[in-house]
């Protein structure tokens, strides 16, 4: 996939989608990378207590793919500014996720070409599990 380029970007285009399948083994990796260790995240039985069907990817591990998905699509164009996320529904771990986005808004500031993306995950059966937003400034 190519970078995109700022003079050819427009409101509505498409970043390629993401499709992926966070698995057990790496929620337990970052449980333990931050230290956080609900039972619910790793543990079925635990999970099923709190009323899940099965383990949960936890939040901020999403808004992570989230950042994951943007860097694919921006390359070396540029960076990102800022990601947003407001968490919708839980995804179970071993189930497919799908990261969409789109060009929000183009445009300069302070002398930065940036862009504004509107960003999702969606469960495996079409339904929203996260809304995010992301600032990208170009180079």
């Amino acid at each position: 996939m190519s970078a995109p380029v700022f003079a050819a970007l427009r409101e509505g285009d498409e970043l390629p989608p993401l499709e992926l399948q966070p698995n057990l083994g790496q929620v337990i990796r970052y449980c333990a990378l931050n230290w956080n260790f609900p039972p619910f995240f790793y543990d079925p039985e635990a999970a099923k207590a709190v009323g899940m069907p099965g383990t949960i990817v936890p939040g901020p591990l999403k808004v992570g793919l989230i950042y994951r998905a943007v860097e694919a699509w921006l390359g070396d164009a540029g960076f990102i500014r800022q990601v947003r996320a407001a968490h919708r529904r839980p995804d179970l771990t071993n189930r497919p996720i799908t990261i969409a986005g789109r060009v929000a808004r183009v445009y300069e500031e302070d002398g930065e070409q940036r862009a504004d993306l509107e960003m999702a995950i969606m469960n495996q059966d079409g339904q929203p599990s996260v809304r995010g937003f992301a600032v990208v400034q170009f180079r």
